[in-house]
């Protein structure tokens, strides 16, 4: 690489640098940072290797790691100074500098120069440029110097330099300390200003994940954000539905404004270039009103009110923008990269707020349509089916022969609509209604239900168990005794029995139908699972069934009325909880 102007000698050849560093990517760095101004540069491993390079071309700067294999940076330093041939060659130790004794040792060893890790590139090539260009001694002119002896933390150390280049050295290593306190300083600045932004936004994270409603939410974010961040007056903009346009949702002031401000910058429009950037690129704006730059009807507003500068932010979803928060103070902010940094972390999570409020209110609403249809269907379509169930039962006792067969069956087409329509209510109930379970008279639930069948055979002995449950526990037995009447071909037989199985209750509902395959047991209360009968089964009334019993703590299964025999009826069983 060619030599530059300021790493040459006097006669104008590069200077040759040797490393001496045992991590290779270390040594890669320390050997880019020097080539790239001009030095030569070789690389050893460790002392051992390094000396066998010095044996072969003496370099002008060995850069000498401490701690490495085979031979260490001390012992190094101290081979190259106890030969007359080499002892001028200065050398450079890099350390961590975590103890004093590291001094000690290194003036022990004889380095002319300290360098603590991690340097700044900076700082390092000035060292290595001052230390080439100060004149070096011929080999033959250096006295015989008397040792010193000193003592540091118990151990006693012996120093074979003069004065000028203990001096120099020591100067070095206060040099290498200052910095390394300096870089300490700016360490903790930085670990304060990050904290200050963590608490920040956990602050405002706090209210974006808050129950508010929308305008409450936006109101408590733009304040705590102008408060912690110093501003005196700010708004929030939403896009409209076609993009044209940011309308102002929110605005918040520290200070008393211009009465009519809301309504001067209540709008952004998206044909300004500054607003285009803002919202279709999503780039962020800190202007300054006090400079004399051209400046567009909103900042000239501003300024006029006594602001000094503001901020336009991006309000981000995703990839998205949906809006913008504007902030605006009448003292200068100096819009460093640090406020930068954090007015953008806040400002996306105000966007991320934002959307999820908004999807939060359109869910809200498709639920209240929900609702509607679900209420227009339970309660309206189930008065109609009442209605028409009642004619077609004065009707049916008119008629005869197939005529009255035809009606039967529309009658039970109404009645499996109506259960349909009594399903879907329960399941809505299910979800909409978390209550807690009580005790329950369970003797009381199953005699209500039996009401609702009375021509239809159903054996019941009673019981006086009380268990936890809530009030849909009825539509359990509904849906089980109606199941067995709808897959009985004639005279349907149904029996409840109520037992005890370990600590819980145990259930059964047995009829004699045609029972349930063995294979599609498992299966009988998955949803809209049907099994091979022809009969109809929306499949809703069971999985209703199940979903009752589990959130009551039990559980339901499907087996034979008699043990082995499928075709001879189902019996469901289920468990549920005493109560004690």
């Amino acid at each position: 690489m060619p030599a530059t102007a300021n790493a040459t000698t006097k006669n104008g050849r590069p200077f040759h640098i040797l490393i001496v560093e045992d991590s290779r990517v270390q040594a890669e760095i320390l050997k880019h940072i020097l080539e790239s101004k001009g030095y030569i540069t070789a690389v050893a491993e460790n002392g051992r290797n390094a000396l066998d390079l010095i044996s072969q071309k003496k370099p002008d700067l060995i850069i000498s790691d401490v701690i490495m294999p085979v031979m260490n940076g001390y012992d190094l330093c101290k081979e190259i100074k106890k030969e007359n041939s080499t002892r001028n060659i200065p050398i450079i130790l890099l350390t961590a500098l975590s103890d004093s004794k590291d001094v000690a040792l290194a003036l022990q060893a004889g380095a002319d120069n300290f360098i603590t890790k991690p340097y700044q590139s900076e700082y390092f090539l000035k060292r290595v440029k001052t230390i080439l260009e100060t004149p070096v001694d011929p080999v033959e002119t250096f006295p015989e110097t008397k040792p010193i002896k000193f003592s540091q933390s118990g151990k006693t150390y012996e120093i074979a330099m003069d004065r000028p280049k203990i001096l120099e050295f020591l100067l070095s290593a206060y040099e290498a300390a200052v910095i390394q306190h300096l870089e300490f300083q700016r360490s903790q600045r930085e670990l304060r200003s990050t904290i200050e932004k963590i608490n920040n936004l956990n602050q405002i994270i706090s209210i974006s994940n808050s129950s508010l409603k929308s305008d409450a939410l936006l109101e408590g974010i733009l304040q705590k954000t102008l408060s912690l961040q110093g501003f005196e007056m700010g708004a929030i903009y939403l896009l409209n539905t076609d993009k044209t346009e940011a309308v102002m949702k929110c605005f918040q002031e520290t200070i008393p404004a211009y009465s009519d401000l809301q309504v001067l910058i209540g709008t952004l429009n998206l044909n300004d270039q500054l607003h285009q950037e803002l919202f279709i690129q999503g780039i962020s704006q800190f202007i300054f009103l006090d400079e004399e730059n051209p400046l567009d009807r909103d900042s000239m507003i501003l300024k006029e009110l006594g602001a000094k500068c503001y901020a336009l932010l991006p309000l981000t979803s995703g990839s998205s923008v949906i809006g913008a928060i504007t902030l605006i103070s009448v003292n200068r902010h100096d819009f460093s990269s640090q406020e930068k940094s954090l007015l953008s972390s806040i400002s996306t999570e105000i966007g991320n707020a934002v959307q999820k409020n908004l999807l939060l209110n359109r869910l809200e609403i498709a639920n209240d349509e929900t609702n509607l249809y679900l209420d227009i269907m339970t309660h309206d379509i189930n008065n109609i089916n009442t209605g028409a169930l009642g004619y077609l039962d004065l009707l049916e006792d008119g008629l005869t022969g197939d005529r009255k067969q035809f009606a039967a069956m529309v009658i039970k087409s109404v009645n499996q609509s109506i259960e349909i329509i009594g399903n879907v209510s329960t399941i809505r109930k299910m979800h909409e209604q978390k209550a807690a379970l009580k005790p329950v008279n369970l003797d009381e639930v199953i005699r209500n239900d039996i009401l609702r069948f009375s021509n239809v055979a159903i054996n019941f002995s009673g019981t006086e168990a009380v268990v936890l449950a809530d009030d849909l526990l009825g539509q359990v037995f509904t849906n089980l005794i109606g199941n067995s009447i709808k897959f009985c071909d004639e005279k349907p037989e149904i029996a409840i029995s109520v037992g005890e199985k370990g600590n819980k209750i145990l259930v059964t509902v047995a009829d004699n139908g045609p029972g349930i395959p063995d294979e599609m047991k498992p299966q009988i209360f998955d949803r809209f699972r049907k099994g091979k009968s022809k009969k109809s089964g929306k499949g809703l009334g069971l999985f209703i069934t199940r979903h009752l019993i589990e959130g009551y703590g039990g559980t339901i299964w499907a087996d034979d009325r008699v043990p082995g025999h499928q075709d001879l009826g189902a019996a469901i069983h289920f468990t549920l909880k005493l109560a004690n």
